[in-house]
């Protein structure tokens, strides 16, 4: 098990991996199993739903990059909780089939075991982001 400094860290890892779009990066600090949990309905939001292991996790990046332009994105507060992480941030997306843009509030709960994000879910207003995507 590694401290509450070192989960934070990865968790800083990530966010900056994400806004880099740095793929290789982002499968190293995920856990192989990793279970990856967005809610909302995929019928609604492309990459809503459950998504396990790394190959999976490739899909829901290429479900995201083909089906939006992140214009912001970013924590503004992490607070260690253990081996569990809680991040609140912000996002502001367009949706590349409709041109609309969505703004939500979020928090991601993550779960880092040895140094590896093994579990995230999450949270957002899914029905404005459900609105954004609605043809």
């Amino acid at each position: 098990m590694i401290g509450q400094a070192e989960a934070v860290q990865v968790v800083q890892d990530f966010y900056a991996a994400w806004r880099q779009w740095d793929v290789a990066t982002l499968l190293v600090l995920l856990d192989e199993e990793v279970e990856w949990h967005f809610n909302g309905r995929p019928q609604d939001i492309p990459f809503a739903g459950r998504w396990l292991g790394q190959a999976q996790m490739v899909d829901f990046l290429q479900t995201v990059a083909l089906s939006c332009d992140v214009l912001e994105f970013g924590p503004h507060e992490i607070i260690p909780l253990g081996e569990h992480i809680l991040s609140l941030g912000y996002e502001q997306v367009k949706v590349k089939t409709t041109g609309r843009t969505f703004e939500t509030d979020w928090a991601h709960l993550f779960t880092v075991r040895h140094g590896k994000v093994v579990r995230l879910r999450g949270f957002s207003d899914t029905a404005v982001m459900a609105r954004a995507f609605l043809k």
